[in-house]
């Protein structure tokens, strides 16, 4: 029709605006890791890969990447088996399961410095060392396990408990209902969690820098590198631990959307 008019809405408007907030500041740093400069300035210099070549040759880069990778796998699974029964167990009548629920999704409200405060002290009270996979791996491991918990949660309860039932009448003894009816429903979101897990114990900083001494991880290393020595190497570090974490959060979709 002659004279239409395109009209874009204030939600659309917010929507983009929101967007470019989150998204922007990682566009620039990923197009400044290849910015052929000694500093984060303009104008564009020319197009280098050296920072990535300069990254991936330092061997403390790739120790700080085995030990996120070790902490997270070690974080991911045991929180996915937790997480796991836990989601069965809500399946059954108990006394204050509401307490209970509260107190496993405390961690989610509770702010990650008051967090990671309260784990040393308890640690260093007890007489404990700090070190990677014992209080980090217990901090990282009470931080994701509400979230891992809220995946599996509804996987447990949302497919006909009747299937579980038949299964039992025709002979299925409990162990074999749940290897061949429940888990088979359920492992989609289980694993699903599992990622999840692994992602937000991979990328986790603060807690990590309250409960390791002279182990570090990646985001450890990045944030060393940014105080220490900013250059568009930490562009290209941080470049790379986002896309590795967005790789992580697409596997993630695929099986919490099964």
């Amino acid at each position: 029709m002659a004279g239409h008019r395109h009209f874009v809405s204030p939600l659309a408007i917010h929507v983009g605006v929101v967007l470019a907030f989150l998204y922007l500041p990682i566009v620039t740093i990923a197009v400044l890791s290849f910015h052929d400069s000694t500093v984060f300035a303009l104008p564009w210099q020319g197009f280098t890969t050296k920072w990535y070549e300069r990254a991936l040759a330092n061997p403390d880069l790739l120790v700080a990447f085995k030990n996120s990778l070790g902490l997270g796998f070690a974080t991911g699974v045991s929180a996915m088996i937790l997480a796991t029964a836990m989601a069965l167990a809500f399946r059954l009548p108990f006394r204050f399961k509401a307490v209970v629920l509260a107190l496993i999704l405390l961690p989610v409200m509770t702010p990650p410095i008051v967090h990671g405060v309260a784990l040393v002290m308890f640690w260093r009270l007890d007489g404990l060392p700090l070190s990677l996979y014992g209080s980090a791996f217990i901090g990282h491991l009470t931080f994701v396990m509400p979230f891992v918990f809220l995946t599996i949660f509804p996987r447990a309860h949302r497919f006909d408990r009747s299937l579980e039932e038949a299964a039992m009448d025709l002979g299925a003894s409990r162990s074999r209902t749940f290897w061949r009816i429940t888990f088979p429903l359920m492992r989609p979101g289980i694993i699903a969690g599992g990622v999840l897990g692994f992602t937000l114990s991979f990328d986790e900083f603060l807690r990590t820098f309250f409960l390791t001494s002279r182990q570090i991880t990646l985001p450890l290393f990045l944030w060393s590198m940014v105080t220490n020595d900013p250059s568009p190497q930490s562009s290209a570090v941080a470049t790379m631990i986002a896309v590795f974490s967005l790789g992580c959060l697409v596997l993630w979709s695929r099986f919490a959307t099964r």
